[in-house]
């Protein structure tokens, strides 16, 4: 074999096992979410104590995003997935088994444990990988992701309707497993002993460091400020508020505001992966067209047009008519896909542009953990909102987020502009 095909077969080799990973991350996180509504139905777990569980897995996702960053630029990536892997197992395993306040301690666990996957695959791509194929790379992996969320809202309502709740867990706990011993092996085979370690350190030597680029021993705090990340990062927490806020209850606010069940709710909600695939698929094009080259920019146009579909929403959810509900829907999931738009923005490609100074997981991470501040403020808060002012007042609260994220990426533009154009 030539060492061309050995580069390709690895590079092909290891975008599929990171994109296995990250299906089985999304599909054993996001079980939970989907079958919730189920949940409460069932008298499984109160309202409050679901919107507590939820918050916790972001808390800890949130927490364990900067300890993984951290790690996942000093040890091999493989051994933190393979760990991540191993505990999510678990934990799924256990939440059929436990009653409704231990759920959320270990549900807070597969948090940390899911907070191990994410970070190490940026480093494995941005090792491999130049940022344009980098780019392509993380459309692969996150489209996975939005996969696993399709089938995980299919599967949920048949097995809500003829066999439990239960079965999710089961069932994630078995595709972890199951990616664990994949990932695994296929690492042995791609990058069979020492190989990943000398591969990698070739890689880096190669990616070499210009003039205008920060030097590697620079600590990181200045480094997010000279490059506007920390500004950006509002913008992450606005993000991370919405995308998963409207993900965890909208098969809710469906049943509740337009009396539909809970089964046919979280079917419903499978329009939200598919926009949200599409939306990723168009961000990408345009973002390797030059079109949103820039992350920020991009955002911002994503966040202003994402207000604009929210205000008529305040009016037409919760009103009476099939038609409204459909209309609902949709906006719903129209303002969540621009939420995962964003995210592929800032989450997957922005990383990228500090693989020259060995901090991409680093980055990575921090960035990640500031989308799940977001989201714990969002699971719980919405809980609290919808139960005591409705769901107006909700999708009101969801405009001043917006306008929040509009005025943060503008703050941000100017500083980050200047790394985008030293590449």
């Amino acid at each position: 074999m030539k060492a061309t095909d050995k580069k390709s077969y690895s590079r092909s080799g290891i975008i599929a096992l990171c994109s296995i990973v990250y299906f089985v991350s999304y599909f054993s996180r996001k079980d939970f979410a989907a079958a919730m509504a189920g949940m409460i139905t069932d008298g499984a777990i109160s309202r409050s104590c679901a919107g507590l569980t939820g918050t916790m897995l972001f808390i800890f996702y949130g927490l364990g995003q900067l300890i993984s960053g951290y790690l996942g630029d000093k040890i091999k990536p493989r051994h933190l997935i393979s760990i991540g892997l191993a505990v999510t197992a678990v934990c799924n395993l256990m939440m059929p088994m436990i009653p409704d306040d231990w759920m959320i301690a270990v549900w807070g666990l597969n948090g940390l444990a899911q907070a191990m996957l994410w970070p190490p695959i940026v480093k494995i791509l941005s090792i491999y990988l130049d940022h344009k194929t980098y780019v392509t790379a993380n459309l692969v992996v996150t489209s996975a992701a939005h996969v696993a969320t399709v089938l995980l809202y299919v599967f949920v309502p048949i097995a809500l309707t003829l066999m439990s709740w239960q079965t999710v867990f089961y069932t994630a706990s078995a595709l972890a497993v199951f990616a664990m011993f994949v990932f695994i092996v296929a690492m042995r085979m791609i990058l069979p002993g020492s190989a990943e370690d000398s591969i990698c350190t070739a890689v880096a030597v190669n990616k070499t460091t210009d003039a205008n680029n920060f030097a590697n021993d620079e600590k990181i705090l200045p480094v997010l400020r000279k490059t506007g990340v920390f500004t950006i990062l509002v913008c992450i927490i606005a993000v991370g508020f919405l995308r998963d806020g409207i993900e965890s209850w909208l098969p809710m606010l469906y049943s509740e505001a337009f009396g539909k069940s809970a089964s046919e709710s979280t079917l419903a909600s499978i329009i939200l992966p598919i926009f949200s695939i599409v939306s990723i698929s168009l961000v990408t094009v345009l973002h390797k067209k030059g079109v949103l080259q820039n992350e920020i920019s991009g955002s911002a146009i994503l966040f202003a047009m994402s207000l604009l579909l929210a205000v008529p929403l305040v009016f037409t959810v919760g009103m009476s008519g099939g038609v409204c509900g459909i209309v609902s829907l949709v906006l719903t999931a129209l303002i969540c896909a621009a939420m995962h738009g964003i995210n592929f923005l800032l989450i997957s490609c922005l990383p990228g542009r500090f693989a020259d100074t060995g901090r991409s997981a680093t980055v990575g991470g921090i960035c990640n953990s500031c989308v799940y501040v977001g989201a714990a403020i969002s699971t719980y808060g919405i809980a609290l909102i919808s139960e005591h002012m409705g769901w107006r007042v909700t999708v009101i609260s969801w405009c001043a987020i917006l306008a929040v994220g509009i005025l943060f990426a503008c703050l941000s533009y100017r500083k980050y502009s200047r790394l985008v154009n030293k590449e």
